[in-house]
């Protein structure tokens, strides 16, 4: 500890608010200094009687603290000592001083979770393996915890509880699949994914917490993950069906949630939205082309769906690049039979999706599409067969041949400057 001096906190609680001063600026030269301040901080905690419950609570938040931090400096050595750290506030938090203590054991989970990402960042397979097992030993400690409004003190006791618990589940699925030593590892992390689903998902507080949205959203992009390597792993034709369906289900939930925040003035969740949107783009591509069409405009068309987000130009280009892709397979040479429902239903998802290019061009030609969105191009992979004016910053020949064609104008937009 340094000698003392005019600069020098008196106590340690002022070394903890100097500690978390420092780490809030999130700087190397800061965090370093921060991860000093804590362990000032533990050193004159340590000393105080360990009959003093407030202090030994504050102990074991230091430990956390310092932990983070180490976290946050993510070298080798630093990472190694945040294990170390995390194992001595658990080691107080599970004590038997504060075994009545709900708000104890809460934070003795957030520990474990800690230390799994302190583990998980190294990624070595052994490290993983102790990431995998902290965020188990997390579930366990929190599940002992009251989760419905009837058992705990508060609202917000419950709700921390859950939040806890869910991203506990969550972080351990994201584990799963990142370790492929790891046998059945798809299953199992799509099993933990659907638990934590299952606990934010309760009494709907997806659609009354922006904190409990963001970790369904992201459980719900987690167990896609999964499904998607069962779906094309799958040699039963039905099981590949029932796991196209789970992950269909999953994607419209979560995208029809992040509608219901737009609605609200919220944009927050559009990168997870666009990760959800391009994954059921190629889900429905590769499996279910006839729903594609309607699941791309529903995203994007506010006149079919309230809460679209149609001045997105990151969800426009994953659509035009699903189209491209599936007009692509559709149009490649085949035997085809007037009287072969299969050869229908292709004719038919052809002309929904040329519908739908043709819908997605009107949409841009309203003028949706932000200022500072990226360069936008048109090409001319479907029909027109009425007049539209479109706006872009560039055409293919073929593009503009068609728009003109059928009576409508193709507009050259400059790309913005800086100075716009």
């Amino acid at each position: 500890m340094p000698s003392p001096d005019s600069a020098t906190p008196p106590n340690a609680a002022a070394w903890l608010a100097r500690a978390q001063s420092l780490a809030e600026q999130a700087t190397p030269a800061a965090l370093a200094e921060a991860a000093r301040a804590y362990e000032c901080a533990i050193t004159l905690l340590r000393a105080l009687p360990t009959t003093d419950l407030g202090a030994r609570r504050d102990l074991a938040l230091a430990h956390l603290n310092h932990g983070n931090t180490l976290q946050q400096l993510a070298t080798p050595a630093e990472l190694t000592a945040s294990v170390l750290a995390y194992d001595a506030a658990i080691a107080l938090l599970a004590s038997p001083e504060f075994a009545a203590q709900p708000a104890a054991h809460n934070t003795c989970g957030a520990a474990w979770i800690n230390r799994g990402h302190a583990f998980h960042r190294q990624g070595t397979p052994e490290a993983l393996a102790a990431a995998a097992a902290s965020h188990r030993s997390a579930i366990a400690v929190l599940q002992t915890l009251p989760l419905d409004p009837s058992e705990a003190t508060t609202p917000e006791a419950v709700f921390n509880h859950r939040v806890n618990l869910a991203g506990a589940w969550m972080n351990l699925a994201n584990t799963l699949l990142d370790s492929p030593a790891l046998a059945r590892r798809y299953s199992a992390a799509r099993e933990a994914a659907a638990h934590s689903l299952d606990v934010i998902s309760r009494d709907d507080l997806p659609s009354q917490h922006p904190a409990a949205a963001e970790i369904s959203l992201v459980a719900r992009r987690t167990r896609c993950d999964a499904l998607g390597h069962l779906i094309f792993a799958a040699s039963d034709p039905e099981l590949a069906r029932d796991l196209t369906d789970e992950a269909g289900d999953l994607i419209d939930e979560g995208l029809a949630l992040v509608r219901q925040w737009e609605q609200r003035g919220l944009p927050h969740f559009r990168p997870l939205a666009a990760r959800l949107y391009h994954f059921g783009a190629q889900l429905y591509r590769l499996r279910q082309p006839h729903f594609l069409a309607d699941f791309l405009l529903e995203n994007l068309d506010s006149d079919q769906n309230p809460g679209a987000t149609p001045a997105d130009p990151q969800l426009h280009a994953i659509a035009d690049e699903a189209i491209a892709a599936a007009l692509q397979t559709l149009r490649a040479p085949r035997i085809i039979r007037a009287d072969d429902p299969a050869t229908q239903r292709q004719v038919e998802t052809l002309r929904a999706l040329q519908a739908a290019e043709l819908r997605l061009a009107e949409l841009r030609a309203a003028g949706i599409l932000r200022a500072n969105a990226p360069l936008l191009k048109v090409l001319g992979t479907g029909e027109i067969t009425r007049a539209v004016t479109v706006s872009a910053h560039r055409f293919s020949d073929a593009a503009k041949a068609k728009i003109e064609k059928a009576g409508g104008k193709a507009i050259l937009l400059k790309a913005a400057t800086a100075a716009e």
